[in-house]
């Protein structure tokens, strides 16, 4: 490992400080336009409160959506079934944010499925119809991802755990092969196996061939260009909450970040849309790549919650460790 070579446990940090810090930052400007967002806030600069059309705010700055939320789910679920997707556990979870503080960020999709799981406690039954492939499940996804990103990769086991933690909510077969797109890169970026330029060719190596990695091909066309502004590029790539759009906007802003992890989540905010899962999808693989002591500090300590991901990161690495048979100390990684 070089000196600059962040460690294991900093990576896993990163990561999922990176993922809450991308999810808060686009929180003001989701949903929005270019426009409507310079008309409203001017640009972007760091955390700012959520704001209603009139100007009254909804949300103090630093709040995060969903996808952090379920994302948290996700994670106290593994933490429980050895490293596992335990369906019950975590969509038990997913139905109790329902009734919390984060319920109103919920897309119709994943309200749709968590009301009829409450119901029902069926928690692998997510909807399944034509408009129904959110980003929702690629943006919660790193908690799966982290907990294999240190074993040798067994495809199977894999994907069929990234598969359990989208049925929850989405069945479409667009929102399980994003959300696995989302899942493969990160444990790319926590292994340092493929630089953020090239990240984009590996994961459309191991997706199959659909709506997404059609996107993620002209994602990885622009990114290779280089010559326009990152703006243009995502009006082409496109940034609605439509996964296949969503999660080839992430990893578009990841490889042209240049490890510059302010500057991804940044983009991701400024650009609308579905920034905020576009923004937590970016800010965990940059978060991964550069490593927890590389971001911003001045945004770690005006993040809501962070207590609780500085706890779940080495709780998260110490399941890795196990699921990958090593049992060496945190500091000696």
């Amino acid at each position: 490992m070089s000196l600059q070579t962040p460690s294991v446990k900093d990576r896993y940090l990163g990561a999922l400080l990176g993922m809450a810090i991308g999810d808060a930052m686009g929180i003001a400007s989701n949903g929005l336009t270019r426009g409507e967002i310079e008309g409203r806030y001017g640009r972007i600069a760091g955390f700012l409160p959520l704001k209603d059309a009139a100007g009254n705010e909804l949300e103090p700055a630093g709040q995060f959506s969903e996808n952090t939320e379920l994302a948290i789910c996700l994670a106290e679920s593994l933490l429980t079934s050895n490293g596992f997707v335990d369906p019950a556990t975590a969509g038990y979870r997913f139905v109790q944010v329902l009734h919390g503080p984060h319920a109103h960020f919920l897309g119709a999709t994943t309200r749709r499925a968590l009301e009829r799981a409450a119901a029902s406690a069926d928690y692998q039954d997510g909807e399944g119809g034509p408009l129904s492939a959110g980003a929702g499940p690629a943006g919660r996804v790193v908690p799966v991802a982290l907990v294999h990103a240190l074993a040798d990769l067994n495809t199977e086991v894999f994907v069929r755990e990234v598969l359990r933690s989208t049925l929850i909510t989405h069945a479409h077969p667009a929102a399980v092969n994003g959300a696995l797109a989302s899942a493969f890169a990160l444990r790319l970026a926590v292994r340092r196996e493929a630089p953020p330029e090239f990240t984009i060719d590996e994961v459309l190596s191991f997706i199959d061939e659909d709506e997404v990695a059609a996107r993620l091909r002209v994602a990885r066309q622009l990114a290779e260009r280089g010559d326009l502004a990152h703006a243009d590029d995502l009006d082409v790539i496109g940034t609605s909450g439509y996964i296949a759009e969503a999660v080839s906007a992430a990893l578009y802003i990841y490889a042209r970040s240049g490890g510059d992890f302010e500057a991804a989540v940044l983009t991701a905010a400024n650009q609308g849309g579905a920034s905020s899962t576009i923004g937590a999808i970016s800010g965990a693989l940059c978060g991964a790549w550069v490593g927890a002591n590389a971001l911003p500090l001045r945004l770690i300590e005006q993040f809501d919650a962070r207590m609780y991901l500085l706890m779940a990161a080495p709780a998260l690495l110490r399941v890795a460790q196990q699921r990958a048979g090593l049992f060496l100390h945190l500091q000696q990684l």
